[in-house]
């Protein structure tokens, strides 16, 4: 019983995905974070850039933890 309430508890975590303002600028970047990402090369909007935005912004529920984009 208790191996099935740890895997839903381990089902409802949810990643944290942290930007690093300081390293992160989209404009003068080629944006290889949004490029790389397994998630959004599947069709997801995991990392999103607008042109008004000074920092890229990542989805917690899509993102899988990966660390590809870091």
């Amino acid at each position: 019983m208790s191996r099935k309430k740890n895997a839903e508890e381990t089902d409802k975590l949810t990643r944290i995905a942290i930007v690093n303002a300081d390293r992160c600028k989209p404009k003068r970047c080629r944006q290889e974070c949004k490029k790389s990402c397994p998630v959004v090369r599947m069709g997801k909007l995991c990392i999103e850039v607008t042109p008004n935005d000074k920092i890229a912004t990542i989805s917690e529920e899509l993102c899988i933890g990966c660390g590809i984009c870091v």
